[in-house]
């Protein structure tokens, strides 16, 4: 069973959405000081779960709310537990978000467990810039992550990589974890200039999860192990770019990609420039041989299926 939840301000202005790993229960959803209220999710959460309890400082409400009260910057901890309702023990979320789906190759993604969706509405509006309208007129969104300010610099030109290329409206969204506040305070101007939006997002490392000890090996991490947790549910399809890269074909490409009911897709390496193949390390040696003849892949870009990654829990196998 998938479970998800919200939480909004005491306003019910702001909101955020995210789901919870299989991995010990765990979700994490961001808020400043003040009152919230979580709940389940409108649709298959709320319809097959209910709130039972809470542990921490909580409350639960008589319509199964629970009230939660906020009063510093440091991280607060609270346990909620759900059960089925009487009557639907035979139903299964996991298996009604696939039905509603229908990923191209028909397959069932599992039942990832009461924990596997979570919705958060704790801080941005969940719906905001999501952009899913089918069409020549979709919202392409496109993922990065940087750290330093030469790399912030770098996202500059990529942008503008990505935006020369395509007719799409893009909407960029950048890992706020390790950006510098001068960057961060440019963004407006740049979107502006630039014809684009951009939206942060953030998430802390969980200390249950071993961390690693170099700096770059976390931001790499981002990457990929928190996609289902990063974006708003209702947003479909993203696709990563480093920061370095300059793009020089439509992403809507990627973005009409049939990926086989796959949670995610990366793209070969070009070799259209045979003046670059003395950098090409793929073409010789050990890679050469390892490869025989496949095309060589790296993290540098790939499309995600947000919806067949969290239906399937890759964030939790991965």
């Amino acid at each position: 069973a998938v479970v998800s939840t919200q939480s909004t301000g005491v306003s019910g202005v702001k909101r955020h959405d995210t789901i919870v790993m299989a991995n010990l229960g765990y979700f994490q959803l961001k808020a400043g000081p003040g009152v919230w209220r979580l709940s389940l999710r409108e649709g298959p959460s709320r319809e097959i779960y209910r709130i039972t309890g809470v542990d921490g400082p909580g409350d639960l409400m008589s319509d199964g709310d629970v009230t939660i009260t906020v009063g510093d910057l440091t991280s607060t901890f609270i346990t909620v537990d759900a059960t089925k309702k009487p009557g639907m023990h035979d139903r299964s979320i996991s298996a009604e978000n696939e039905q509603q789906q229908k990923p191209p190759t028909g397959k069932s993604g599992g039942d990832g467990g009461i924990w596997s969706s979570l919705k958060n509405l704790v801080g941005g509006d969940s719906t905001s810039g999501s952009g899913t309208v089918s069409g020549t007129n979709e919202t392409i969104h496109i993922f990065s992550v940087a750290s330093g300010h030469l790399y912030e610099r770098m996202l500059g030109v990529m942008m503008q990589s990505v935006l020369a290329h395509t007719k799409n409206p893009v909407k960029f969204w950048f890992l706020k974890n390790y950006l510098s506040p001068k960057f961060i305070n440019s963004i407006p101007a740049l979107a502006s200039a630039l014809g684009c939006e951009v939206e942060f997002v953030q998430y802390q490392w969980p200390s249950w999860l071993t961390a690693q000890s170099e700096k770059q090996r976390i931001i790499w991490g981002y990457k990929i192990l928190f996609l289902d947790v990063l974006f708003p549910m209702n947003l479909k399809k993203i696709i990563f770019v480093d920061a370095d890269q300059i793009v020089r074909a439509d992403m809507k490409e990627l973005v009409d990609l049939d990926l086989g009911g796959a949670p995610y897709g990366y793209t070969p390496f070009c070799d259209d420039r045979p003046e670059m193949d003395g950098f090409r390390f793929w073409k010789q040696g050990y890679w050469r041989n390892h490869l025989m003849g496949r095309a060589y892949h790296i993290s540098a870009l790939y499309v995600v299926d947000l919806q067949r990654f969290r239906l399937i829990s890759a964030g939790d196998v991965v």
